[in-house]
Parts: structure tokens; C-alpha cells; sequence
């Protein structure tokens, strides 16, 4: 499993940000109320800044944050090619991230308005929703998909040694294909974990079509989104998904795979990839 030999203390960032910090309170066990110092997962807010106009500010777990603000102009259609992105410099003193981009005035009018991108769950905001859907993924070569491969593949997700195995505090996405887990992020909501595995995959040029990609948190109507702009064929969870998720995944091609537990799963199947049952059918 290829993942990031970072410290789920620092940021690995241009300056190191500490990602867990410890709060005195009290924990109950056994019939008795004792002081205890519980780690928390850090939350920082970050302004982001397009060829020098405000866009909006997001709160999230201060790690790899080029991925992250990458991968949610990505997510929005307003970076289509690599070549668009000019510049991105992330100045952690000032929590700003400023972006230089070459795109069309009608793409980058999409996010000229400020707002404020929370960490919860609830998705905080997304300029748009049914016009972010490819309305076709389909490829000549369908990619054919183990069920053996989606149950590792989630297994290495689950049991990554990252900022929740301290925290229980965070999400996690991850891309993969057959064999392994390519690259693993997270943050405080799933959102924006999702955001930098596309961010990940939009800065290191890697072809998205035949890769899974996978998350601990529900797959939203915004998740499915983020997985279509990025024209990934099939979004995997250990949760649910909500219905607008599934018919949306519909329209664009998208094989939808949830309740990844105990050799068990829910698909819903729309022409993104050929699933293999290569298990052991017997009782």
C-alpha cells in the first residue's frame, strides 16, 4: 500500500502544522468520572484566493492543502486541464492559498462568490449540482473489478494508521486499483478528503478511469460529484448513500458500491465497471 510515511502530528506542509492537539476533560468508565487529556483533531480555517479575487474559505484538518483546494476547483469544473493551473502557493501563517489560473471567465465565474465551507458532514456548500455530472463515463475498455479487490481495498482503508486511529475524529478516501491502495488522505470531513484524493490525482496525472475510488464517510449527491468531475467509473464507502447520490450515478455512468463490512456490500450497478465475483461461494 503506497501512502505517505507522514506523522499524523504535522502537516508535512511548508510549515508544520500539528494535527492533533490535546484538550483537558473528563472521561467516564465504569461507574467513575476521571480527568483525562482526549486528543482532538485540529481544525484551521483557510481563505483560498483566485487570480487575487476570494473565493471562499474552507475549515479542514491543515494537511496537503494544494490537494485539497486543487481538487475542490476540480470538483467545481472550473480546472479542467493541468496546464490551467499556473501557480498555487500555500502560506500557512496567514491560513491563505492563493491560485493562479488560465480558464474560460464563464468556468471561473462558477466560484466568484464568497462563502464558508465547513468540515462538517452536512457538505457545506456546492456552487452546483446537476451540472456537475458527466453525463457519460462510459469507455470502450470497461474496467473489470474484483469483488476480492473492493473488500481489500477497504480493509487497507479501515485500518490505515492515520489521524483517526488517535482522533476517531477524521474521514478518509483513498484511490486504488486491483492490486493496491494508491494514495490515502484525510481530513475533518469527508468532503474535502475526497477533494484531495482528487486534487492528488489532477496534480500527479493520474488516469482516474480505470482506478477506484473509496471513503469511510456516506456517498452525498456532492461526493458524487467530486468522483464524476474526476471521471472516476465506481465510488466505494463503508456507509450509506443517500438517494440523489445513486440517481445521479446513474446519469453519469457510475457504479456505486456501500456498507463495505464484514465480506458484505450494496451495489448498484450503472455501467462503470465489470464486477468479478472471484469469491468463494460456498457456506
Amino acid at each position: 500500500m503506497a501512502v505517505d510515511n507522514q506523522s499524523p502530528l504535522s502537516s508535512g506542509g511548508q510549515v508544520s502544522e500539528k494535527l492533533i492537539i490535546e484538550i483537558n476533560g473528563y472521561h467516564f468508565s465504569k461507574g467513575c468520572l476521571y480527568p483525562k487529556s482526549i486528543p482532538l483533531a485540529r481544525e484551521l480555517p483557510y481563505t483560498l484566493f483566485v487570480n487575487d479575487t476570494e473565493i471562499l474559505s474552507i475549515s479542514t484538518l491543515p494537511t496537503h492543502l494544494e490537494e485539497l483546494f486543487v481538487g475542490f476547483l476540480v470538483a467545481e469544473g472550473v480546472l479542467i486541464n493541468k496546464s490551467e493551473l499556473k501557480e498555487v502557493h500555500v502560506d500557512n501563517p496567514s491560513r491563505i492559498v492563493r491560485m493562479e489560473i488560465d480558464a474560460p471567465s464563464e468556468r471561473l465565474g462558477v466560484v466568484h462568490k464568497k462563502g464558508m465551507l465547513t468540515s462538517g458532514c452536512a457538505g457545506g456548500m456546492v456552487f452546483s449540482v446537476q451540472s456537475s455530472i458527466h453525463k457519460s463515463l462510459k469507455q470502450i475498455d470497461i474496467t473489470r473489478v474484483k469483488i476480492s479487490s473492493v473488500l481489500e481495498r477497504m480493509k487497507e482503508l479501515d485500518t490505515f494508521t492515520g489521524t483517526y486511529r488517535v482522533t476517531k475524529g477524521v474521514h478518509a478516501a483513498s484511490v486504488a486499483n486491483q492490486e493496491s491502495t494508491i494514495r490515502i488522505r484525510e481530513d475533518l470531513g469527508r468532503h474535502s478528503a475526497v477533494d484531495k484524493i482528487a486534487g492528488w490525482c489532477f496534480l500527479n496525472d493520474i488516469k482516474t478511469t480505470d482506478k477506484m475510488i473509496l471513503t469511510t464517510g456516506r456517498i452525498t449527491s456532492e461526493v458524487l460529484i467530486k468522483a464524476s468531475r474526476s471521471a472516476f467509473p465506481i465510488v466505494i464507502s463503508r456507509s450509506s448513500a443517500s438517494s440523489m447520490a445513486v440517481a445521479m450515478a446513474q446519469q453519469a455512468n457510475i457504479d456505486i458500491i456501500t456498507y463495505v463490512r464484514a465480506g458484505r456490500f450494496n451495489y448498484f450497478s450503472n455501467g462503470g465497471v465489470d464486477l468479478i465475483n472471484d469469491m468463494d461461494q460456498s457456506e
